[in-house]
């Protein structure tokens, strides 16, 4: 499957309630108006760590749902802004999804709030799958803020 095909499947599962448009997206970085399910400059990933064999990501919130993050792959960094747009219908509460660019590529970051041990045997509080536009999805675990 796709990365163009889980972005509109992801579209079409609730997230513009089956519309697309196919006007230019705006800057995910401008200040846009948040989500309504989003707390004023609230976010469900205040920060997060996380990884697996040869990668890392490092996500921050920037307010509004927007988010700072760098994915470094074999020592190679890729930086962009990711969106929390909402909670995708009928996902599990335990599950934050984000959308947005690294480097110039679409990329979408799935974490889930469970007990995930890493390959060095250490036990976190997430688990995340990076998928980035023509790249091997990855999955990790990783270490998420809370309030």
């Amino acid at each position: 499957m796709t990365l163009r095909s889980v972005v509109t499947a992801t579209l079409l599962a609730g997230l513009f309630a089956g519309c697309a448009s196919s006007t230019p997206r705006p800057d995910p970085g401008a200040d846009a108006p948040r989500h309504p399910s989003i707390a004023a400059d609230a976010s469900p990933v205040p920060a997060f760590t996380g990884g697996g064999a040869g990668w890392s990501i490092e996500i921050a919130s920037t307010g509004k749902g927007n988010h700072d993050a760098t994915l470094t792959v074999a020592g190679r960094s890729s930086a962009g802004t990711l969106r929390y747009l909402g909670q995708p219908a009928g996902a599990p509460s335990s599950l934050t999804v984000l959308n947005g660019e690294l480097g110039t590529q679409p990329t979408i970051v799935e974490i889930k709030r469970e007990p995930c041990r890493n390959a060095e045997g250490v036990d976190t509080s997430a688990s995340v799958r990076v998928t980035v536009e023509g790249q091997p999805q990855r999955r990790g675990c990783g270490f998420l803020a809370v309030y």
